[in-house]
């Protein structure tokens, strides 16, 4: 995957530790996690935790995460990422709260779909939401992915107080 991904408003690339504020902002923030699969930060020691895996993913050549960052000024506003398995390639993203409903995460989530798609032996694109959340949902509709179904109780959302136990998944796929 390039380390780079640039569209008309955003710079997408790996993250460093000068990212760590950002990425604090919104990975602590309750409403900005609410629905991620990963509990929201508690302190600074998480982001650290988050910053050397995504290190090691990248060393590993499997798991690409980049920071989303506006290219003007500059501030990282979320992240989004490809994780390269047998299953095909996952597409997960989220974005600061401030920042939402503004196109951003299609506009990132776009760059590195396109760039995936680039590959010729990737035959499956996918990437789950929480059944409850409809505007990841939207996002990935905007890629034109194909919603495939509902896995029943699948994915624990530690971030969820109003539900006990895993929460159905949507499952969305583009396949060559």
């Amino acid at each position: 995957m390039p380390r780079r991904l640039v569209t008309d408003r955003l710079t997408l690339r790996p993250p460093t530790r000068d990212d760590a504020s950002s990425i604090w902002a919104y990975a602590s923030d309750p409403v900005a996690t609410r629905y991620m699969v990963w509990p929201t930060h508690v302190d600074r020691d998480d982001v650290d935790d988050h910053l050397d895996d995504v290190a090691d993913g990248w060393a590993a050549g499997d798991d690409f995460a980049y920071v989303i960052a506006l290219s003007d000024p500059g501030d990282v506003v979320g992240m989004v990422s490809a994780q390269f398995s047998d299953d095909g390639v996952e597409i997960g993203f989220i974005v600061a709260r401030a920042h939402q409903r503004r196109g951003i995460a299609t506009e990132a989530a776009t760059a590195v779909m396109q760039a995936v798609q680039s590959l010729d032996d990737v035959y499956r694109i996918w990437a789950s939401s929480d059944a409850d959340n409809p505007a990841s949902a939207g996002v990935l509709r905007g890629l034109d992915m194909q919603f495939e179904g509902c896995l029943r109780r699948r994915s624990a959302r530690p971030n969820r107080a109003d539900v006990i136990g895993p929460q159905d998944d949507h499952i969305y796929a583009w396949v060559r």
